[in-house]
């Protein structure tokens, strides 16, 4: 029936109710000319093992996305092309290719339907491959940008490098003077300014012998590349009294070029005692955000969402943290994934947008996502741990946070989150995929106590680890690709 059709008889009708009610009738109309059919898109994903989650996106009109990992119907869609892209999936020790990978469909009245078959697998396993050894107590590793060398940092205060695959003997930095390894001190991490190859410049992260945390920036020899300058300017100093623990420990330049800072909350045996985690007066139990690139010694960002507000420290950039040991940001879309070492129950791993600031952790409120102390707790104002396991199951005492893999050499471990922990020394991973935490372990124990993870220029990550954290047992495994072509 043409429009002008439907036109002519929806006013005959509406003449025809007017007579009757005109002459005292009643009359319901009903001007149901049959419902367009709605557009929709069946998704069918097939051919992985039961429990397996496939890795399916759909793109359309108007900015739509959408991630599926299992088969469904999309209702209620745009009329135009979509285009369906599924990425590898990795279950147990095996790779499940999609056929094909990117395929476009358009989407019209009624259903559309498209089809993604897993029917391909490879097998993918990981192994460790040892790199390095007779470190004492080694808690980071890094190098700077589209630099072949690895720079190691142990606790007791020297930073030493490897080059070549050996180990040289003059350390690139000795501060042992400076630090102390009471409790949990030391020298804890460094940072290598984003422009280091012209400016020389990189950061480091210790406490001073008064256990205060200290961020000190150095700049490397004009004469020697494998020397660091001794000489040093002092950033930021955050008393730390009354207890040698929680005392954070990463330095780290986020994808913003700015420098934040991992702090714990003060320590103490349990809970917090000084309450500084919520108290956004304190610089302690935070994660920190500041400008390193203008002004002496730093800057605070205008971005930060405490800025020049009384009574609160401008250099907070999420609060409600018990002991960031290691935190990390994705290479590719910047994504923050905090690692926050639990109480006697839970371990925790926040994700969040690289741009989103504010945010609490709470701490000491919440143990992960459990009330901390009563029995009940609203968390309202606090954002939740994407990821988080309780010690009881796992044999765990306290998270050990690594990186996005991004590297070359294993494709099909890229945009996973590797983890491990300090007492169990397993090695995990998860692909965070829209809110989803999607898991896997890969079988593999670490050989003493997992310290840290590192990352080098080219993206592959390492895994430091200490059977005794005594002088001259650490060593620095490579995560690899067992069996790898």
């Amino acid at each position: 029936m043409t429009r002008a059709r439907i036109g002519i008889r929806h006013a005959a009708l509406l003449v025809i109710a007017f007579v009757l009610a005109a002459c005292g009738g009643s009359a319901q109309v009903s001007l149901n000319f049959g419902t367009p059919p709605a557009s929709a898109l069946a998704v069918v994903i097939n051919g992985l093992p039961s429990g397996a989650a496939g890795d399916v996106t759909v793109n359309g009109p108007a900015g739509f996305r959408q991630r599926l990992g299992s088969s469904a119907t999309l209702s209620g869609l745009a009329s135009g092309t979509y285009t369906v892209v599924a990425g590898n999936v990795l279950a147990g020790s095996m790779n499940f290719l999609p056929q094909p990978a990117t395929q476009q469909v358009t989407v019209g009245n009624g259903t559309a339907s498209v089809t993604v078959t897993y029917g391909t697998s490879r097998p993918f396993a990981l192994a460790l491959q040892e790199v390095a050894s007779g470190l004492s107590v080694p808690v980071f590793l890094t190098a700077p940008t589209n630099d072949p060398r690895i720079f190691i940092v142990e606790r007791a205060g020297r930073i030493r490098i490897l080059q070549g695959g050996a180990l040289l003997a003059t350390p690139f930095l000795d501060i042992s003077a400076l630090t102390t390894t009471d409790g949990e001190r030391g020298l804890l991490s460094m940072a290598f300014d984003p422009a280091y190859a012209a400016n020389g410049r990189f950061y480091v992260y210790y406490t001073d012998t008064s256990g205060n945390i200290t961020i000190a920036r150095y700049q490397v020899s004009a004469s020697n590349a494998n020397v660091a300058d001794p000489a040093a300017t002092i950033l930021l100093t955050i008393p730390h009294p009354n207890f040698s623990n929680h005392n954070g420990g990463l330095v780290a330049f986020g994808p913003d070029g700015m420098l934040y800072l991992g702090t714990g909350d003060g320590g103490g045996s349990t809970g917090d005692p000084a309450g500084n985690a919520q108290n956004l007066g304190s610089l302690l139990g935070k994660l920190l955000r500041i400008d390193v690139s203008q002004g002496q010694p730093y800057t605070i960002p205008s971005g930060n969402p405490f800025a020049g507000q009384p009574g609160r420290r401008g250099e907070i950039w999420a609060s409600g943290l018990r002991n960031p040991w290691r935190f990390a940001f994705d290479r590719t879309d910047g994504t923050l994934y905090i690692a926050d070492v639990g109480q006697d129950q839970r371990e925790e791993i926040d994700v969040v947008t690289a741009a989103s600031g504010g945010q609490n952790y709470g701490w000491n409120r919440l143990e992960g996502s459990a009330c901390f102390g009563a029995p009940t707790c609203s968390p309202e104002g606090t954002t939740l741990p994407q990821l988080e396991y309780s010690h009881d199951a796992n044999g765990g005492c306290a998270v050990v946070g690594g990186y996005v893999y991004r590297g070359n050499a294993m494709p099909p471990l890229r945009g996973r989150y590797l983890y491990s922990d300090l007492c169990s020394g397993w090695l995990r991973s998860f692909a965070f995929r829209d809110a989803a935490a999607e898991q896997l372990d890969w079988g593999i124990t670490i050989p003493g106590s997992v310290l840290s993870f590192g990352m080098d220029a080219q993206g592959e990550i390492y895994v430091l680890a200490d059977p005794t954290t005594s002088a001259g047992s650490g060593k620095v495994y490579r995560i690899v690709q067992r069996n790898a072509p």
